[in-house]
């Protein structure tokens, strides 16, 4: 447990109303500076003359590595501080690696299959981060490096922790059992970086632990094999579980273009929330027409939620809309706003004269079917 400032000031004299509280002696103009100083490690114990053994015992052990952190290229593995995500956030992702043997007979087919391997989420690109590689070829290392996949060797796994897998419940109980003493005890014997390797013959299997190993507790995981399905579920769970809980994922205020839209392209209206955008971006996708997506800056949340803080409002939707001289160019001079913004369309009517204002579905996936009956309306 990380030592906090009151923590610390309780400790010294002006926290237990001894003499020579705020002594100045250390530095700082009272002891409760001192303790806020020592919290963030900005100060030395020793510099305090009546600190007591205790708390510089306390302090020392507060000052130990939970996880180390080891570096792998561009990769890091370890270095997390919390048992849980929600207590602040964890750091660096568990790294997904595949064993590559060149003597394998079937090794050219499953080099080429790591190296063309590649997914798309949330608006970024993903690959195999590493490879395990036995017997390794100079020329084939080099275009994994051009691939940015890096290579594991046998003298690396050496600096980290593996635990072998027996059965989910023993497995698991081992790993927060390891985690809890880096972390909460701070245990230099438990304080490396995990591993594990994991079979993928039976694939639901393999995915079901997998997926509980990424969140409890595995820095690094290796597989014998690349099973595709496998490895884009799992980057999709990491990305839910090493990302920052207090900094929700958005994507950038603009006008976003679809099938090449021309002056008869729909134009549709939402939130800057990640999640908001490529939902409705995968439908637009979709059309056979061209579409305009005109997104607002609502510091990534959600439609609903973005209403209720006042965070989009029709003065800063009708700023994006004007703003943007490419809508200009469309002649219906309709805006498709999403469903649960219906109590903003006579506003947005209001601030937007010359548009016409829609309410569209309050699920992305019926945006598809209401296109259809709006065109259709278009045409009687």
């Amino acid at each position: 447990m990380s030592l906090g400032a009151m923590d610390i000031f309780k400790h010294l004299p002006a926290g237990k109303k001894e003499e020579n509280a705020n002594c100045k002696k250390c530095g700082c103009p009272t002891c409760m500076m001192f303790a806020m100083k020592l919290s963030k490690s900005q100060a030395e114990p020793s510099l305090c003359p009546f600190i007591p053994d205790n708390l510089r015992q306390m302090l020392e052990h507060n000052s130990k590595i939970q996880q180390q952190t080891l570096t792998l290229g561009h990769l890091k593995i370890g270095g997390e501080t919390v048992m849980y995500r929600h207590e602040k956030t964890f750091i660096n992702p568990c790294v997904l690696a595949i064993v590559l043997d060149s003597k394998d007979a079937d090794y050219i087919k499953k080099l080429n299959k790591i190296l063309d391997y590649e997914i798309e989420c949330i608006g970024e690109k993903y690959k195999i981060d590493a490879v395990y590689f036995k017997n390794p070829i100079d020329s084939d290392v080099a275009k994994l490096k051009e691939k940015n996949i890096e290579i594991i060797t046998d003298e690396f796994l050496s600096g980290l922790c593996e635990v072998k897998y027996t059965n989910y419940s023993d497995t698991v109980n081992e790993l927060i059992k390891i985690r809890h003493e880096a972390i909460i005890n701070r245990n230099e014997n438990f304080s490396k970086p995990v591993y594990m390797q994991l079979c993928t013959k039976d694939i639901l299997s393999a995915c079901a632990i997998a997926s509980t190993l990424v969140c409890k507790y595995v820095n690094l995981l290796i597989f014998d094999e690349l099973n595709e399905a496998l490895v884009s579920s799992l980057i999709t769970l990491r990305l839910n579980i090493y990302t920052d809980p207090q900094k929700p994922l958005q994507v950038e205020s603009k006008v976003y273009e679809f099938n090449n839209p021309d002056e008869n392209a729909l134009i549709f209206l939402t939130t800057n929330f990640a999640l908001s955008y490529f939902a409705v971006a995968n439908e637009l996708s979709s059309l056979k027409c061209g579409s305009y997506l005109v997104i607002t800056p609502s510091e990534g949340m959600s439609v609903l939620t973005a209403w209720s803080a006042q965070k989009i409002t029709a003065e800063i939707a009708s700023k994006v809309v004007s703003a943007n001289d490419v809508l200009n160019k469309v002649k219906n001079k309709q805006i498709i706003i999403p469903g649960l913004l219906s109590d903003l369309k006579d506003e947005l009517q209001e601030a937007l004269p010359e548009w016409k204002i829609i309410v569209g579905t309050t699920e992305a996936y019926k945006i598809p079917d209401f296109v259809k009956k709006l065109q259709s309306a278009s045409l009687s």
